[in-house]
């Protein structure tokens, strides 16, 4: 009679090469795509625009205005002046809403929509060059 004995299961060197370089290839895929993910969440973030108020004050002239200190473009969609309750749409108005018709020593820029801040620039949509008793009197409004 034979003697039946337990078969050795034999690992062939050639195949446990392969699958190890399958394994190894598939988590490199893996780690590829989570980091091209973080990469373009990442450059998204480094190309926002951060658009800040802007104030100037000093003895006869007092400037109010827009900066983008972000590192990307910004683009204006939309935008409002509100005094005293009332909204307005054009620098023109708001403006003569606040100081009048033909007031001497005010200057304001416009902003129109679709207008693009590139990184770093500003715009002065207020000046007024008048004396500090006057310039006061306004901003207390």
């Amino acid at each position: 009679m034979k003697k039946v004995g337990k078969k050795k299961f034999k690992i062939d060197v050639n195949v446990l090469l392969g699958l190890s370089a399958v394994f190894l290839s598939a988590s490199a895929l893996i780690v590829s795509i989570i980091q091209t993910t973080i990469f373009k969440e990442q450059q998204r973030a480094t190309v926002w625009p951060y658009m800040q108020l802007t104030t100037f004050f000093s003895g006869d002239s007092y400037s109010y205005g827009l900066e983008n200190k972000g590192v990307g473009p910004a683009i204006i969609k939309d935008f409002s002046y509100t005094y005293q309750g009332k909204s307005f749409k054009s620098t023109r108005e708001a403006f003569t809403a606040i100081f009048g018709a033909g007031t001497k020593g005010v200057g304001y820029s416009a902003i129109a929509k679709d207008y693009v801040f590139k990184s770093g620039e500003s715009i002065a949509t207020l000046t007024i060059d008048l004396p500090d008793s006057l310039i006061q009197e306004y901003i207390s409004k």
